[in-house]
Order: structure tokens, then C-alpha cells, then sequence
């Protein structure tokens, strides 16, 4: 298995958290808030947990956050938007 020591590997945390942030923003027209305090809380556990987490979509985190679930329109909504963030 192997050693992380430190969650900068993987390059594109901030693009990441901005995605998530526009998503909650321009999809589900939430405040952006809850996705700092949310990065925040994940900085602070071990590196490979973190890693772990990105591995989620940011269309799925914004929507925990925002506490709904997307609608078709909404991940249309959303893909349109992570084309223009270059996301994958």
C-alpha cells in the first residue's frame, strides 16, 4: 500500500473546492460557506483519507451540502459547468 504524506499530490484540490463552490452557487443557488467549513474539516484528516474523499464528484458534494438531490436539469446544469472549469 502506498504512503501518502501529503494531500498536495493531488493536483487539483483547489479547482476541486472551486467547482464545488460554483456548483452550489450557479446548480443549486445555496450559499458558499458550508463548502469552506467542509474543506476545512477534510484538510485536517490523514492524507489518505483526504485522497479518498476527492474521489467524489463535486456535483455529489455540493449536493450534500445544499442538502438536495440533482435533478436531470441540474447535472446537465452542472456538466456544462465543469466543461467550462476544464474538469475532467
Amino acid at each position: 500500500m502506498p504512503i501518502i504524506n501529503n494531500v498536495n499530490q493531488y493536483p487539483v484540490v483547489d479547482k476541486y473546492w472551486g467547482l464545488v463552490k460554483r456548483t452550489l452557487c450557479d446548480v443549486f443557488q445555496e450559499k458558499i460557506d458550508s463548502a469552506d467549513t467542509l474543506r476545512k474539516e477534510v484538510s485536517q484528516r490523514p492524507a489518505d483519507e483526504q485522497l479518498q474523499f476527492y474521489h467524489a464528484e463535486p456535483l455529489d458534494i455540493a449536493a450534500d451540502l445544499a442538502g438536495k438531490r440533482p435533478d436531470k436539469g441540474q447535472v446537465k446544469e452542472y456538466r456544462k459547468l465543469a466543461d467550462q472549469c476544464d474538469w475532467r
